[in-house]
């Protein structure tokens, strides 16, 4: 999907008649320079914000046990319609978000910010509404966990728990905001809907948490597979079904485990997993090939440590693209 499709979608998904609203997430920075803020006032930083969209903005206040400054808490920015032109704007910058994410293949991290948690449509006041996406930010667990922030503004979060807890419990907790849309992994536009107005919370069992809480590794490694798959695209968002590179992602990383064991000095950080979970995925069997294992194999020259598989990911990628007719 192109960006001018992703705009048309958002578009077109859109109920006339009620409010919508950008979801920002500032925890690694404004997407947009905001001027003149004092983040320690929170009045100053809420006129900097409304100065520079030219909007108005409302915060979501969490919980007092999560330990982060307001000025790195979520907030809306109130937009005015389908015609409005910060609804391409988000649109624009949350595709540059995901382009930065994947560039560089697998000699990127897969870190890249995204501060566009996504587009919400909701009947409620502002004041209800930071009220209910805040209800939803909070960790609601079976499991013991010192988490106490549900980072669900982070669009990568949203799509990820959908997946491990289903669309149906997900969209229960929307309650009387009709919708959420954000840009998928593969830059496709994702739509959650609420079933009616009452709200049902959500509570993650412990299996469900656990599978949660892989959401870092897992985004990472879906970034760099994509990134690497679209190399050849010109830069733009490999195109396919977010949920299979879930499913597919979370089955590399479980490689990753086994060859870690196998290969213990070549893993001794998290991105040397994602890395070795992204070339499973962009190579098929590559954990068998000859050429590779003795890369693998080869003992590192006398005074150097051995290379790191996050390190070596880019020759072995050119390895095996080297040998595929």
């Amino acid at each position: 999907m192109s960006l001018e499709a992703v705009v048309s979608s958002l578009v077109m998904s859109m109920q006339a008649g009620v409010p919508n609203f950008a979801i920002i997430d500032p925890l690694l920075g404004e997407p947009i320079p905001i001027e003149g803020a004092d983040t320690v006032d929170r009045g100053s930083l809420s006129a900097a914000r409304r100065q520079a969209w030219g909007r108005p903005v409302h915060a979501v206040t969490l919980a007092p046990s999560v330990a982060l400054p307001p000025n790195l808490y979520p907030y809306l920015v109130e937009l005015q319609g389908p015609d409005d032109p910060w609804l391409a704007g988000t649109v624009e910058i949350a595709w540059a978000e995901l382009s930065q994410s994947q560039i560089g293949g697998l000699a990127s991290s897969g870190t890249a910010a995204h501060r566009i948690g996504g587009w919400l449509q909701s009947s409620m006041s502002a004041p209800e509404l930071t009220q209910a996406i805040s209800a939803m930010l909070k960790v609601n667990t079976d499991a013991i966990t010192s988490a106490r922030y549900q980072r669900l503004a982070d669009r990568r979060a949203l799509a990820w728990l959908r997946q491990v807890a289903g669309d149906a419990r997900v969209g229960a907790q929307l309650g009387r905001i009709q919708s959420w849309c954000y840009l998928d992994a593969c830059g496709e536009l994702a739509q959650l809907k609420s079933p009616g107005e009452a709200t049902t919370p959500l509570r993650l069992s412990q299996a469900e948490w656990l599978s949660f809480m892989q959401g870092e590794q897992l985004h990472q490694t879906v970034a760099r597979w994509l990134g690497a798959r679209s190399q050849s695209q010109a830069g733009h968002p490999a195109s396919g079904d977010a949920r299979a590179c879930y499913a597919q992602a979370l089955a590399a990383l479980e490689r990753a485990e086994a060859a870690a064991r196998r290969w213990p000095q070549r893993f001794t950080k998290p991105a040397d997993h994602t890395a070795w979970a992204a070339l499973t995925l962009l190579h098929p069997g590559i954990e068998t090939n000859a050429d590779v294992l003795a890369a693998l194999n080869a003992p590192s020259p006398a005074d150097e440590p051995l290379e790191t598989l996050d390190t070596l990911s880019p020759a072995l990628h050119a390895l095996r693209l080297k040998a595929t007719p």
